[in-house]
């Protein structure tokens, strides 16, 4: 499906814009979603509910795509990347339930900084001064948000940057698995793994979820997949420099939706630590685009802020 077949003649980077900004509004409702299902349920319950959903979305993809390659030398990495990817699942779900939505949105854009900073020790990238600097700013935004010594520490704070840096590692192990394996397979193979990781600890704290949860957990299966979906449409259809910015509309979306549905109102230093944490990472992505255009090849996968 594509733009161009409602607004004919439209420009490729114009649809792929759409498509991120789509997916970005998708992304953001289903952050404000998880917290009424977390007043209602086990965070954990919500965790197995959200995967199984997911799964059963995209068994019918895996099973064209085969998963035969999940049994050989891989699987190991494949469940070492579900494992990350429920950590940092459920680190974002307590996160969500802790913080305003403005400020854990703001705080996850870290992601890309911890990866940054993992590509070096685990891939061996070379990453020169300047990368390096800009990873120093934008955790230096993470301190303007969080301004440790000035206000009360919120376990949410913790458990949002420990979302970031368990997501960034997720990422880096399917940069290693998409060399050789169908990003399908990748994808959804992570949902079923994770599914029986969550569902053993939620039968400990087992709880009937209402029927309202179990729509918004289903909608929030949906969404999510569509939003990952619509991103992948937008770095399709444009340049990840020209998409990924786009992304970051997801802050104000947030916080209006933090304020019209939550009554959220964000302090000041929110805005200023995202602004400075934004600018650093798109200051990282330009240099790996620029090099990976030096390299002719494909650009590095780009990484959307954590979303369950």
């Amino acid at each position: 499906m594509s733009a161009r077949r409602w607004l004919p003649g439209l420009p490729a980077p114009v649809e792929g814009v759409l498509w991120m900004a789509l997916a970005a509004l998708l992304l953001t409702i289903v952050t404000a979603m998880l917290r009424p299902v977390a007043d209602d349920i086990p965070p954990i319950q919500l965790l197995f509910f959200r995967c199984a959903f997911s799964a059963l979305l995209l068994l019918p993809f895996l099973v064209r795509s085969g998963w035969g390659v999940m049994r050989r030398r891989t699987l190991g990495l494949y469940t070492l990347r579900a494992a990350l990817m429920f950590a940092s699942m459920l680190f974002w779900i307590y996160a969500v339930f802790d913080l305003p939505l403005a400020e854990a949105t703001a705080l996850a854009f870290t992601a890309p900084l911890f990866a940054t900073t993992l590509a070096a020790a685990i891939l061996a990238e070379h990453v020169g001064i300047r990368r390096w600097g800009a990873v120093i700013v934008g955790f230096i935004g993470a301190l303007v948000i969080i301004r440790p010594g000035f206000a009360v520490m919120n376990i949410g704070v913790a458990f949002v940057l420990l979302n970031a840096a368990s997501w960034a590692g997720a990422i880096i192990l399917a940069r290693v698995l998409s060399r050789g394996d169908d990003p399908v397979v990748i994808v959804a193979s992570m949902f079923l793994l994770a599914t029986p990781m969550a569902l053993v600890p939620a039968l400990f704290v087992w709880e009937t979820p209402s029927v309202t949860s179990l729509a918004l957990l289903a909608a929030i299966a949906v969404l999510g997949l569509l939003g990952h979906i619509a991103a992948t449409r937008a770095l399709a259809m444009a340049e990840t420099s020209v998409v990924v910015p786009v992304e970051y509309i997801q802050l104000p979306l947030s916080a209006l939706f933090g304020f019209l549905v939550f009554a959220e109102m964000p302090d000041i230093y929110t805005p200023i630590g995202a602004a400075i944490i934004i600018a650093a990472v798109l200051y990282i992505s330009h240099r790996e685009a620029m090099q990976a255009r030096r390299r002719a090849v494909a650009p590095p996968l780009p990484i959307v802020p954590p979303t369950p």
